[in-house]
């Protein structure tokens, strides 16, 4: 809880000192939706956001089960306050949220396709790093499908910024341009350098 105040607290500082357009708060909010989700759960589960979702995109966005998309009947805004226990009704759903620069959750349950992860670390990276696609895409261990899609969809997708919770050690990512830009992860990029 300690660290989530922390995070939050620098959160707040980066918004007074910066002029933020709308998408900007938004996106700043949507990270503090995922911050508490993660700190209030007892039990470790997944999660994989894309923000800034356009209809152009659909051709890469499957359900794979319609029954995990619970907003396309009734959506709801990152701005509402049902949209905390929203979310969380989704952590044990396969695929991601989408969520458009409004702030309205689009579908959940959804599985992105085409984005061929494996060309990324050439695109985006600074520096030749050898190892895995974890490595070379910059995580600091080896991660799986939902942080590969996200960091990919997060170039793929201009514009859009995704976050993942790891099911396995509870960290949050924020990945805009192909780059991680804010991790939880011991030793991670606990930072939002000008990220707005």
């Amino acid at each position: 809880m300690r660290r989530l105040l922390s995070v939050l607290k620098k959160i707040k500082n980066i918004l007074k000192q910066e002029s933020i357009q709308k998408s900007g708060e938004e996106k700043m909010r949507l990270l503090e939706l995922i911050l508490k989700l993660a700190s209030r759960r007892k039990k470790m589960f997944g999660l994989f956001v894309i923000f800034g979702w356009e209809d152009r995109w659909n051709e890469y966005a499957v359900l794979s089960d319609s029954s995990q998309d619970i907003f396309f009947k009734g959506r709801t805004n990152i701005f509402d306050e049902e949209s905390l226990q929203k979310i969380a009704a989704t952590v044990d759903f396969d695929g991601a949220i989408l969520v458009d620069r409004k702030g309205n959750i689009l579908h959940s349950g959804v599985i992105i396709e085409g984005l061929r992860p494996t060309k990324l670390p050439s695109v985006v990276a600074s520096t030749k790093k050898e190892g895995d696609l974890s490595t070379r895409l910059g995580f600091r261990v080896k991660v799986h499908a939902r942080h590969i899609a996200a960091i990919t969809s997060s170039y793929k997708f201009r514009g859009t910024v995704a976050y993942t919770v790891s099911e396995e050690t509870g960290d949050v990512h924020v990945f805009e341009n192909g780059k991680i830009v804010f991790s939880t992860a011991k030793g991670g990029a606990d930072e939002l350098n000008k990220w707005s």
